[in-house]
């Protein structure tokens, strides 16, 4: 067990005010944590996904080293990833931080000719609105002012993540830059069938929506972490989409104790 684990949360906060960010360390050796997640795989393929492939490589070499996506979460992610495989459409992810999830994704699509898109500032969280208002203080920082810039990763984390895997550097898109300015781009995807959403904040979970939904296949599924966790705005965004395109779109929400998110679904078209 490496020092690191053992900082009090004074020292934490300290680092976190001057940009700096600590994490528990997890390797390949921590059996104890890996069993945890192979049980609850387990209780969740009899209860809840039962048609979910489970996979020992997937389990060891990439649950075990996520870093704000909790496992329980990241199995209702593989779940509704791999029921969007048969669809047309690449897959997304906004907010990508150090690739961690990104990685995860990339694995479960290695098999198909389906490209990942990558979202990101890598400049840390955008200004906050109005609607984003304060509900969980995770770093301490005693405002959501204080957080704008924080959370940023090198994108090199992201490119070493998808090449510890293989993953394919020709079926890779990351689009560094804030959502609002990117998603102006013509280097976008054309059709998607699953987006993950983690960008925390109201203005660019909207953005990542209303894109979205241009671009979402029939059936395809959008998921939104920190639906009520966090930031308000999260939670404003969603329920602002769902209202605007009413009757566009099933609504999922997960267990109490799997965490806070919601999952979207793009019913039939016309």
């Amino acid at each position: 067990m490496t020092l690191i684990h053992w900082i009090g949360v004074p020292i934490n906060i300290l680092l976190n005010k001057l940009g700096f960010n600590i994490s528990r360390i997890r390797d390949e050796t921590d059996t104890k944590y890996l069993a945890i997640i192979k049980e609850l795989e387990g209780v969740y393929k009899e209860f809840l996904f039962k048609d979910l492939p489970i996979n020992d490589k997937r389990r060891i070499h990439l649950m075990g080293k996520l870093e704000g996506t909790e496992p329980s979460e990241a199995l209702y992610l593989l779940n509704y990833l791999h029921k969007s495989l048969k669809l047309k459409g690449d897959v997304c992810e906004f907010g990508v931080a150090n690739g961690a999830t990104s990685a995860l994704i990339a694995y479960e699509i290695k098999s198909t000719d389906k490209c990942i898109w990558l979202f990101d500032s890598f400049q840390g969280l955008p200004k906050p609105s109005e609607k984003d208002v304060l509900l969980n203080d995770i770093y301490r920082l005693g405002s959501i002012e204080a957080y704008e810039g924080r959370m940023a990763c090198p994108i090199d984390s992201v490119h070493a993540k998808l090449k510890d895997i293989d993953f394919s550097q020709s079926r890779t898109r990351i689009i560094p830059g804030f959502i609002n300015d990117t998603i102006k781009s013509s280097i976008l995807p054309g059709k998607v069938c699953f987006a993950y959403v983690d960008f925390d904040f109201y203005e660019p979970i909207r953005t990542a929506l209303n894109f979205l939904d241009t671009v979402i296949s029939a059936n395809g599924f959008i998921m939104v972490d920190d639906y009520g966790f966090f930031s308000a705005g999260a939670k404003y965004a969603v329920d602002e989409f769902l209202e605007a395109k009413k009757g566009n779109y099933q609504t999922y929400h997960p267990i109490e104790s799997a965490g806070k998110f919601c999952i979207l679904k793009r019913t039939e078209k016309d």
